[in-house]
Protein backbone atom coordinates (compact mmCIF):
# COMPACT_ATOMS: atom_id res chain seq x y z
CA UNK A 1 0.00 0.00 0.00
CA UNK A 2 1.61 3.38 -1.13
CA UNK A 3 2.39 5.67 1.80
CA UNK A 4 0.19 8.87 1.78
CA UNK A 5 1.71 12.47 1.33
CA UNK A 6 0.33 16.01 2.29
CA UNK A 7 1.52 19.12 0.74
CA UNK A 8 3.56 21.56 3.09
CA UNK A 9 4.97 24.60 2.04
CA UNK A 10 6.62 23.75 -1.21
CA UNK A 11 7.02 20.27 -0.76
CA UNK A 12 5.41 16.90 0.06
CA UNK A 13 6.07 15.38 2.96
CA UNK A 14 5.37 11.41 4.12
CA UNK A 15 2.15 11.72 6.83
CA UNK A 16 2.71 9.67 9.24
CA UNK A 17 2.65 9.44 13.73
CA UNK A 18 5.58 8.91 15.61
CA UNK A 19 6.66 12.95 14.25
CA UNK A 20 4.66 16.96 14.66
CA UNK A 21 2.12 16.34 12.57
CA UNK A 22 1.81 19.38 9.22
CA UNK A 23 0.04 21.84 9.89
CA UNK A 24 -2.53 24.11 7.33
CA UNK A 25 -3.60 26.88 7.49
CA UNK A 26 -7.61 27.03 8.64
CA UNK A 27 -8.18 28.98 4.53
CA UNK A 28 -5.69 27.53 2.86
CA UNK A 29 -6.19 23.97 1.10
CA UNK A 30 -5.36 20.79 2.43
CA UNK A 31 -3.68 18.70 -0.14
CA UNK A 32 -2.80 14.73 -0.14
CA UNK A 33 -2.16 12.05 -2.07
CA UNK A 34 -1.33 8.26 -2.27
CA UNK A 35 -4.70 6.99 -2.31
CA UNK A 36 -6.72 4.41 -4.74
CA UNK A 37 -8.03 6.32 -7.54
CA UNK A 38 -12.24 7.03 -5.75
CA UNK A 39 -11.22 6.19 -2.27
CA UNK A 40 -13.19 7.10 0.53
CA UNK A 41 -10.74 9.08 3.09
CA UNK A 42 -11.90 10.04 6.23
CA UNK A 43 -10.94 13.49 7.85
CA UNK A 44 -11.88 13.25 11.47
CA UNK A 45 -15.77 11.81 11.00
CA UNK A 46 -16.53 13.66 7.58
CA UNK A 47 -15.97 11.44 4.62
CA UNK A 48 -14.52 12.61 1.42
CA UNK A 49 -13.38 10.93 -1.92
CA UNK A 50 -9.98 10.92 -3.53
CA UNK A 51 -9.83 11.50 -7.37
CA UNK A 52 -9.26 9.51 -10.38
CA UNK A 53 -5.50 10.26 -9.43
CA UNK A 54 -5.65 9.07 -6.24
CA UNK A 55 -5.26 13.01 -4.84
CA UNK A 56 -7.53 14.46 -2.77
CA UNK A 57 -7.57 18.85 -2.67
CA UNK A 58 -9.75 20.23 0.08
CA UNK A 59 -10.18 24.38 0.47
CA UNK A 60 -10.89 24.15 4.11
CA UNK A 61 -12.51 26.98 4.33
CA UNK A 62 -15.54 26.25 1.46
CA UNK A 63 -16.01 23.05 3.26
CA UNK A 64 -19.33 23.08 5.47
CA UNK A 65 -18.00 19.85 7.85
CA UNK A 66 -14.60 21.65 8.35
CA UNK A 67 -14.81 25.01 7.83
CA UNK A 68 -13.99 26.92 10.92
CA UNK A 69 -12.62 24.21 12.52
CA UNK A 70 -9.22 23.89 14.33
CA UNK A 71 -6.69 21.37 15.92
CA UNK A 72 -5.74 18.17 15.22
CA UNK A 73 -7.40 15.91 12.70
CA UNK A 74 -6.93 12.51 12.47
CA UNK A 75 -6.63 11.28 8.44
CA UNK A 76 -8.02 7.23 7.86
CA UNK A 77 -8.19 5.37 4.41
CA UNK A 78 -10.97 3.68 3.84
CA UNK A 79 -9.89 0.39 5.13
CA UNK A 80 -10.29 1.96 8.50
CA UNK A 81 -6.05 2.34 8.42
CA UNK A 82 -5.58 5.69 10.13
CA UNK A 83 -2.20 6.86 8.51
CA UNK A 84 -1.97 9.89 10.56
CA UNK A 85 -3.07 13.62 11.70
CA UNK A 86 -3.02 17.10 9.97
CA UNK A 87 -3.41 19.85 12.81
CA UNK A 88 -5.75 22.78 11.04
CA UNK A 89 -4.20 26.38 12.36
CA UNK A 90 -6.06 29.11 12.86
CA UNK A 91 -5.07 32.43 10.28
CA UNK A 92 -7.22 35.07 11.21
CA UNK A 93 -6.07 34.77 14.99
CA UNK A 94 -2.39 33.79 15.91
CA UNK A 95 -2.48 30.65 18.35
CA UNK A 96 -1.64 32.40 20.93
CA UNK A 97 -4.95 34.72 20.75
CA UNK A 98 -7.06 31.49 19.66
CA UNK A 99 -6.16 30.02 23.01
CA UNK A 100 -6.90 33.24 25.19
CA UNK A 101 -10.06 33.23 22.80
CA UNK A 102 -11.08 29.75 24.47
CA UNK A 103 -9.73 30.29 27.74
CA UNK A 104 -11.54 33.88 28.14
CA UNK A 105 -14.96 32.07 26.66
CA UNK A 106 -14.20 29.86 29.62
CA UNK A 107 -13.93 32.12 32.07
CA UNK A 108 -16.32 34.61 31.21
CA UNK A 109 -19.10 31.49 30.87
CA UNK A 110 -18.18 30.47 34.22
CA UNK A 111 -18.24 33.49 36.35
CA UNK A 112 -21.95 34.36 34.67
CA UNK A 113 -22.90 30.73 35.41
CA UNK A 114 -21.86 30.43 39.02
CA UNK A 115 -21.67 34.07 40.10
CA UNK A 116 -25.00 34.66 41.88
CA UNK A 117 -24.15 38.19 41.36
CA UNK A 118 -24.48 38.07 37.43
CA UNK A 119 -21.13 39.47 37.37
CA UNK A 120 -18.23 37.01 36.81
CA UNK A 121 -16.73 37.29 40.68
CA UNK A 122 -15.59 33.51 40.09
CA UNK A 123 -13.33 34.43 37.16
CA UNK A 124 -9.68 33.64 38.12
CA UNK A 125 -10.74 31.39 41.43
CA UNK A 126 -9.65 28.26 40.48
CA UNK A 127 -6.01 27.38 40.42
CA UNK A 128 -4.22 27.15 37.21
CA UNK A 129 -3.43 23.35 36.33
CA UNK A 130 0.24 23.83 36.81
CA UNK A 131 -0.47 25.06 40.69
CA UNK A 132 -2.43 21.93 41.30
CA UNK A 133 0.48 19.84 39.47
CA UNK A 134 2.93 21.33 41.79
CA UNK A 135 0.78 20.23 44.61
CA UNK A 136 0.36 16.78 43.55
CA UNK A 137 3.75 15.64 41.32
CA UNK A 138 5.20 14.74 45.16
CA UNK A 139 2.23 12.41 46.26
CA UNK A 140 2.18 11.22 43.17
CA UNK A 141 5.09 9.76 42.52
CA UNK A 142 5.42 8.38 46.00
CA UNK A 143 2.51 6.76 45.62
CA UNK A 144 4.07 5.18 42.25
CA UNK A 145 6.64 4.13 44.02
CA UNK A 146 4.87 2.44 47.07
CA UNK A 147 1.22 2.21 46.21
CA UNK A 148 -1.18 1.12 48.99
CA UNK A 149 -2.22 -2.65 48.26
CA UNK A 150 -4.11 -5.34 49.92
CA UNK A 151 -3.22 -9.18 50.16
CA UNK A 152 -5.56 -11.21 47.26
CA UNK A 153 -6.26 -14.39 46.44
CA UNK A 154 -5.75 -15.04 42.27
CA UNK A 155 -5.43 -18.34 40.07
CA UNK A 156 -1.67 -19.00 39.17
CA UNK A 157 0.98 -21.55 38.74
CA UNK A 158 2.86 -23.13 42.00
CA UNK A 159 5.56 -25.71 41.91
CA UNK A 160 5.41 -27.91 44.76
CA UNK A 161 9.02 -26.87 46.33
CA UNK A 162 7.80 -23.11 45.75
CA UNK A 163 4.02 -23.75 48.13
CA UNK A 164 4.54 -22.01 51.51
CA UNK A 165 0.48 -21.76 52.27
CA UNK A 166 -1.72 -24.43 53.20
CA UNK A 167 -4.35 -22.74 50.20
CA UNK A 168 -1.28 -22.83 47.79
CA UNK A 169 -1.32 -26.51 47.59
CA UNK A 170 -3.86 -27.97 45.20
CA UNK A 171 -4.47 -31.43 43.80
CA UNK A 172 -3.28 -30.07 40.71
CA UNK A 173 0.15 -28.80 42.22
CA UNK A 174 0.71 -32.40 43.48
CA UNK A 175 0.17 -34.19 40.47
CA UNK A 176 1.96 -31.52 38.36
CA UNK A 177 5.33 -31.98 40.03
CA UNK A 178 5.24 -35.38 38.96
CA UNK A 179 5.65 -34.30 35.67
CA UNK A 180 8.50 -31.26 36.86
CA UNK A 181 5.95 -28.85 36.06
CA UNK A 182 4.35 -25.76 38.07
CA UNK A 183 0.25 -27.14 38.68
CA UNK A 184 -2.64 -24.46 38.80
CA UNK A 185 -3.08 -22.95 42.51
CA UNK A 186 -4.26 -20.03 44.66
CA UNK A 187 -1.57 -17.35 44.75
CA UNK A 188 -1.65 -14.80 47.27
CA UNK A 189 -0.49 -11.74 45.62
CA UNK A 190 -0.56 -7.51 46.59
CA UNK A 191 -3.30 -6.13 44.58
CA UNK A 192 -3.02 -2.19 43.84
CA UNK A 193 -6.85 -2.53 42.73
CA UNK A 194 -8.19 -0.23 45.90
CA UNK A 195 -10.00 2.39 46.66
CA UNK A 196 -7.27 5.09 47.97
CA UNK A 197 -5.46 4.58 44.04
CA UNK A 198 -8.66 4.22 42.50
CA UNK A 199 -9.27 7.72 44.11
CA UNK A 200 -6.34 8.91 42.40
CA UNK A 201 -6.86 7.82 39.01
CA UNK A 202 -9.95 9.39 39.17
CA UNK A 203 -8.08 12.93 40.48
CA UNK A 204 -5.70 12.86 37.60
CA UNK A 205 -8.57 12.19 35.20
CA UNK A 206 -10.51 15.03 36.16
CA UNK A 207 -7.08 17.20 35.98
CA UNK A 208 -6.29 16.63 32.61
CA UNK A 209 -9.91 16.93 31.91
CA UNK A 210 -9.31 20.53 33.49
CA UNK A 211 -5.99 21.10 31.77
CA UNK A 212 -7.07 20.52 28.60
CA UNK A 213 -9.79 23.58 28.65
CA UNK A 214 -7.17 26.17 29.84
CA UNK A 215 -4.90 28.06 27.43
CA UNK A 216 -1.68 26.57 29.56
CA UNK A 217 -2.38 23.07 30.41
CA UNK A 218 -1.87 21.51 27.57
CA UNK A 219 1.64 19.81 29.68
CA UNK A 220 -0.23 18.92 32.79
CA UNK A 221 -2.98 17.38 30.64
CA UNK A 222 0.16 14.79 28.79
CA UNK A 223 1.67 14.32 32.29
CA UNK A 224 -1.10 13.49 34.04
CA UNK A 225 -2.69 11.35 31.06
CA UNK A 226 1.09 9.16 31.01
CA UNK A 227 0.70 8.39 34.47
CA UNK A 228 -2.83 7.16 34.23
CA UNK A 229 -1.65 5.01 31.67
CA UNK A 230 1.47 3.60 34.06
CA UNK A 231 1.29 1.27 37.15
CA UNK A 232 -0.24 1.11 39.64
CA UNK A 233 -3.50 3.57 38.39
CA UNK A 234 -4.00 1.64 35.02
CA UNK A 235 -4.75 -1.09 36.53
CA UNK A 236 -8.28 0.67 39.32
CA UNK A 237 -11.20 0.24 38.68
CA UNK A 238 -12.57 0.43 42.05
CA UNK A 239 -16.04 1.78 42.14
CA UNK A 240 -17.29 5.60 42.86
CA UNK A 241 -18.50 4.38 46.24
CA UNK A 242 -15.63 2.36 47.04
CA UNK A 243 -13.57 5.70 46.47
CA UNK A 244 -16.01 7.87 48.85
CA UNK A 245 -15.37 5.06 51.50
CA UNK A 246 -11.96 5.44 51.01
CA UNK A 247 -11.64 9.19 52.31
CA UNK A 248 -11.26 7.97 55.84
CA UNK A 249 -8.09 5.75 55.16
CA UNK A 250 -6.77 8.53 53.32
CA UNK A 251 -6.41 10.88 56.42
CA UNK A 252 -4.18 9.47 57.97
CA UNK A 253 -1.85 9.17 54.83
CA UNK A 254 -0.66 12.19 54.29
CA UNK A 255 0.29 11.11 50.75
CA UNK A 256 -3.55 10.37 49.56
CA UNK A 257 -4.85 13.17 51.74
CA UNK A 258 -3.32 15.89 49.67
CA UNK A 259 -4.53 14.19 46.40
CA UNK A 260 -7.58 14.04 47.96
CA UNK A 261 -7.66 17.56 49.07
CA UNK A 262 -7.02 18.49 44.59
CA UNK A 263 -9.72 16.45 43.60
CA UNK A 264 -12.42 18.21 46.20
CA UNK A 265 -11.18 21.70 44.50
CA UNK A 266 -11.93 19.48 40.69
CA UNK A 267 -15.13 18.38 42.25
CA UNK A 268 -16.59 22.70 42.25
CA UNK A 269 -18.81 22.45 40.15
CA UNK A 270 -17.12 25.17 37.80
CA UNK A 271 -14.58 22.89 37.24
CA UNK A 272 -16.63 20.06 35.57
CA UNK A 273 -17.86 22.52 33.09
CA UNK A 274 -16.50 22.57 29.57
CA UNK A 275 -17.37 25.18 26.69
CA UNK A 276 -18.77 22.62 24.79
CA UNK A 277 -18.24 22.88 21.35
CA UNK A 278 -16.03 19.07 20.92
CA UNK A 279 -12.68 18.51 22.14
CA UNK A 280 -9.67 19.33 20.83
CA UNK A 281 -9.18 15.67 17.97
CA UNK A 282 -11.19 14.46 15.44
CA UNK A 283 -13.84 17.05 14.51
CA UNK A 284 -11.79 19.61 16.43
CA UNK A 285 -13.37 22.92 17.32
CA UNK A 286 -15.09 25.20 15.36
CA UNK A 287 -13.91 28.50 16.37
CA UNK A 288 -16.40 30.59 14.11
CA UNK A 289 -18.64 29.09 16.62
CA UNK A 290 -16.85 30.16 19.34
CA UNK A 291 -16.36 33.32 18.71
CA UNK A 292 -20.03 33.62 18.14
CA UNK A 293 -20.49 32.53 21.95
CA UNK A 294 -17.82 34.28 23.28
CA UNK A 295 -19.37 37.75 22.01
CA UNK A 296 -22.94 37.18 23.04
CA UNK A 297 -20.88 36.34 26.91
CA UNK A 298 -19.12 39.91 26.56
CA UNK A 299 -22.60 41.26 26.06
CA UNK A 300 -24.25 39.38 28.56
CA UNK A 301 -22.05 40.80 30.72
CA UNK A 302 -21.70 44.35 29.70
CA UNK A 303 -25.74 44.36 30.20
CA UNK A 304 -25.38 43.19 33.84
CA UNK A 305 -22.57 46.11 34.66
CA UNK A 306 -25.16 48.56 32.72
CA UNK A 307 -28.75 47.33 33.78
CA UNK A 308 -27.98 45.28 36.74
CA UNK A 309 -27.99 41.24 37.64
CA UNK A 310 -30.44 39.13 35.57
CA UNK A 311 -34.14 38.36 36.32
CA UNK A 312 -34.55 34.94 36.93
CA UNK A 313 -33.54 32.05 34.76
CA UNK A 314 -30.80 34.77 34.50
CA UNK A 315 -27.76 33.38 32.88
CA UNK A 316 -28.74 29.92 34.33
CA UNK A 317 -30.02 29.13 30.57
CA UNK A 318 -26.51 28.90 29.26
CA UNK A 319 -25.75 25.60 30.74
CA UNK A 320 -27.14 22.09 30.39
CA UNK A 321 -26.07 19.95 33.05
CA UNK A 322 -25.54 16.36 31.67
CA UNK A 323 -26.25 12.95 33.89
CA UNK A 324 -22.97 12.61 34.71
CA UNK A 325 -22.90 16.61 36.12
CA UNK A 326 -21.07 18.11 33.46
CA UNK A 327 -22.26 21.56 32.49
CA UNK A 328 -22.09 21.84 28.92
CA UNK A 329 -21.97 25.92 27.25
CA UNK A 330 -24.58 25.25 25.20
CA UNK A 331 -27.14 28.49 23.91
CA UNK A 332 -29.91 27.32 22.29
CA UNK A 333 -31.12 29.77 19.39
CA UNK A 334 -33.49 32.21 20.63
CA UNK A 335 -32.07 31.82 24.13
CA UNK A 336 -32.90 35.59 26.46
CA UNK A 337 -31.51 37.29 29.26
CA UNK A 338 -33.69 39.76 30.59
CA UNK A 339 -32.44 42.62 32.63
CA UNK A 340 -34.06 45.58 34.70
CA UNK A 341 -35.31 48.20 32.56
CA UNK A 342 -37.04 45.61 30.69
CA UNK A 343 -34.23 45.58 28.38
CA UNK A 344 -33.62 41.96 27.09
CA UNK A 345 -30.18 40.22 25.19
CA UNK A 346 -30.99 37.36 23.01
CA UNK A 347 -28.45 34.73 21.65
CA UNK A 348 -29.92 34.43 17.27
CA UNK A 349 -33.51 34.94 17.68
CA UNK A 350 -35.71 34.87 14.99
CA UNK A 351 -37.37 37.69 13.85
CA UNK A 352 -39.56 37.32 10.61
CA UNK A 353 -41.51 39.52 8.43
CA UNK A 354 -44.28 38.35 9.66
CA UNK A 355 -44.11 39.83 12.68
CA UNK A 356 -44.63 36.42 14.74
CA UNK A 357 -40.76 35.98 16.09
CA UNK A 358 -38.61 36.81 18.86
CA UNK A 359 -40.53 39.20 20.79
CA UNK A 360 -43.26 40.45 17.90
CA UNK A 361 -40.22 42.24 16.08
CA UNK A 362 -40.75 42.67 12.35
CA UNK A 363 -38.21 42.42 10.02
CA UNK A 364 -39.03 44.56 6.77
CA UNK A 365 -37.22 43.46 3.63
CA UNK A 366 -34.57 45.03 1.64
CA UNK A 367 -36.17 46.91 -1.46
CA UNK A 368 -33.15 44.95 -3.34
CA UNK A 369 -34.36 41.81 -4.17
CA UNK A 370 -30.67 39.94 -3.75
CA UNK A 371 -30.65 41.49 0.08
CA UNK A 372 -34.60 40.65 0.74
CA UNK A 373 -34.80 38.16 3.53
CA UNK A 374 -38.47 37.49 5.22
CA UNK A 375 -36.40 35.71 8.46
CA UNK A 376 -33.22 36.86 9.67
CA UNK A 377 -31.10 35.58 12.46
CA UNK A 378 -28.38 37.88 13.71
CA UNK A 379 -25.99 36.61 16.69
CA UNK A 380 -26.76 39.16 19.03
CA UNK A 381 -29.65 41.33 19.84
CA UNK A 382 -30.09 43.73 23.00
CA UNK A 383 -33.82 45.08 23.08
CA UNK A 384 -35.04 48.15 25.11
CA UNK A 385 -38.83 47.97 25.41
CA UNK A 386 -39.22 51.17 27.53
CA UNK A 387 -41.45 54.31 26.67
CA UNK A 388 -38.80 55.03 23.46
CA UNK A 389 -38.17 51.05 22.06
CA UNK A 390 -34.30 50.97 20.84
CA UNK A 391 -32.19 47.83 19.74
CA UNK A 392 -28.44 47.54 19.29
CA UNK A 393 -27.60 44.38 17.02
CA UNK A 394 -24.18 42.76 17.34
CA UNK A 395 -23.29 40.00 14.76
CA UNK A 396 -19.69 38.13 15.26
CA UNK A 397 -17.35 38.16 12.19
CA UNK A 398 -14.60 35.87 12.41
CA UNK A 399 -12.91 37.06 8.91
CA UNK A 400 -9.86 38.25 7.75
CA UNK A 401 -8.81 41.79 8.43
CA UNK A 402 -9.85 43.24 4.74
CA UNK A 403 -13.01 41.73 4.95
CA UNK A 404 -14.36 43.31 7.97
CA UNK A 405 -15.99 46.67 6.63
CA UNK A 406 -17.53 44.76 3.48
CA UNK A 407 -19.28 42.53 6.67
CA UNK A 408 -19.92 45.40 8.26
CA UNK A 409 -21.84 46.90 5.47
CA UNK A 410 -23.90 43.91 4.36
CA UNK A 411 -24.85 43.09 7.84
CA UNK A 412 -26.27 46.86 8.08
CA UNK A 413 -28.42 45.71 4.68
CA UNK A 414 -29.52 42.84 5.96
CA UNK A 415 -30.44 43.22 10.21
CA UNK A 416 -31.39 47.84 9.74
CA UNK A 417 -34.59 46.86 9.39
CA UNK A 418 -36.29 46.01 12.11
CA UNK A 419 -39.60 47.58 13.55
CA UNK A 420 -41.55 47.02 16.75
CA UNK A 421 -45.14 47.95 17.26
CA UNK A 422 -44.69 49.79 13.39
CA UNK A 423 -41.54 51.69 14.94
CA UNK A 424 -38.15 51.36 13.31
CA UNK A 425 -36.13 50.47 16.67
CA UNK A 426 -32.90 49.71 15.42
CA UNK A 427 -30.22 51.77 16.34
CA UNK A 428 -27.07 50.22 15.24
CA UNK A 429 -25.80 47.13 13.07
CA UNK A 430 -22.33 46.53 14.59
CA UNK A 431 -19.84 43.35 12.92
CA UNK A 432 -17.44 42.41 16.36
CA UNK A 433 -14.10 41.14 14.92
CA UNK A 434 -11.03 40.10 16.22
CA UNK A 435 -8.71 42.72 14.75
CA UNK A 436 -7.05 45.98 16.46
CA UNK A 437 -7.82 49.34 15.03
CA UNK A 438 -10.67 48.41 12.83
CA UNK A 439 -13.08 50.55 15.03
CA UNK A 440 -14.54 52.66 12.80
CA UNK A 441 -18.76 53.43 13.33
CA UNK A 442 -21.01 55.22 10.63
CA UNK A 443 -24.20 56.08 10.40
CA UNK A 444 -26.20 53.38 11.72
CA UNK A 445 -23.46 50.75 11.31
CA UNK A 446 -19.83 50.11 12.14
CA UNK A 447 -17.27 47.60 13.78
CA UNK A 448 -16.14 47.01 17.05
CA UNK A 449 -12.59 45.74 18.06
CA UNK A 450 -13.81 42.28 20.54
CA UNK A 451 -10.28 40.65 20.86
CA UNK A 452 -9.93 37.42 23.38
CA UNK A 453 -7.33 38.47 26.56
CA UNK A 454 -8.25 42.28 26.08
CA UNK A 455 -10.67 44.22 28.02
CA UNK A 456 -14.38 44.86 25.77
CA UNK A 457 -15.61 48.13 26.48
CA UNK A 458 -19.74 47.99 24.86
CA UNK A 459 -22.01 49.82 27.79
CA UNK A 460 -21.46 53.09 25.23
CA UNK A 461 -23.13 50.85 22.72
CA UNK A 462 -25.80 49.54 24.15
CA UNK A 463 -29.66 51.29 23.68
Amino acid sequence: MASVEVWVGRAWQQLSYGSDPPRAPESGTLRLRGFDGGETVMLGPLPFRAGADGCLSLRLSAEDGVRGHLGLIEVRRESGTAVGEVEVEPDKLSTAAYELLRADLERSWVGLLFDPDGIGKLCGVLPSPDDLWRVLEKPLRDIAAEPRSVIASREGARRLESVRRPCELTAGVVRASRLDRPGRSRVLSRDVDTPENALVAETLRRLAFYARRSADGFEVAALAGRLLRSEPFASCAASRRGMEASRMRTLHDPRYRRVDHVRRILDRPEAHATEGPGEARLGVKAIVRLYEYWVFLQVLTACARRYGPPFDPGFSILGRRSRSGTVRLGIPPGATVSFPGDVLAAFEPRIEASGRGWQSLENVPHPDKSLAQNLITPDVVVLSRASDPAAVVFDAKYVGRHWVDYEAARIHARYSRIRLDGRPVVRSVLAAHPHPGKDAVWAGYGSVPMIPGEPVELSHLLP
